[in-house]
């Protein structure tokens, strides 16, 4: 356990949780990982995260990894239900803690242009547009522009 609070439990994502890392992106309306995919990140690849439990029920998730002097955030979601409680909030500034203790240089992600409440809960954390990277997403019409932002530490 990372982190309790009324009821509220924060654990380092493992081969246990997987599954419940797929619920909340079906549940998210995002792309499923398939479980290999989640496993060879957490296992085998530089990869790591989160997942937070209300009452033992997973409700919130974030996917990371560790690129040399910077950290990747790769997905972050939070069931529909429970959105606009300070799950995703609580999920980074989990994540942040480590970067800050490894002196990590900065942190990076990627959204879609079109996502605005994405860009602006980053933005209220302190994430900085870089630039707009073109026809990054492939989507069921074509392609679709992403977003680059950043938070730098040190």
């Amino acid at each position: 356990m990372v982190r309790q609070e009324r009821n509220l439990v924060i654990e380092a994502l493992d081969e246990n949780n997987v599954l419940s890392v797929q619920n909340i992106q079906e549940n998210c309306d995002e792309p499923v990982w398939s479980e290999s995919s989640l496993s060879h990140l957490i296992c085998k690849g530089s990869g790591y995260g989160y997942i937070l439990k209300h009452l033992n029920k997973s409700i919130g998730y974030i996917l990371l990894r560790s690129l040399d002097d910077e950290e990747e955030v790769l997905s972050l979601g939070v069931l529909k239900l429970n959105r606009r409680q300070g799950i995703a909030s609580k999920l980074f500034y989990e994540f942040e803690k480590g970067v800050i203790r490894k002196n990590v240089k900065r942190i990076i992600l990627e959204v879609k242009v079109e996502n605005y409440a994405a860009i602006c809960f980053y933005e209220f954390l302190g994430l900085k547009k870089i630039k707009v990277l073109k026809d990054y997403y492939k989507t069921d019409k074509g392609y679709e522009d992403g977003l680059l932002l950043s938070k730098v530490y040190f």
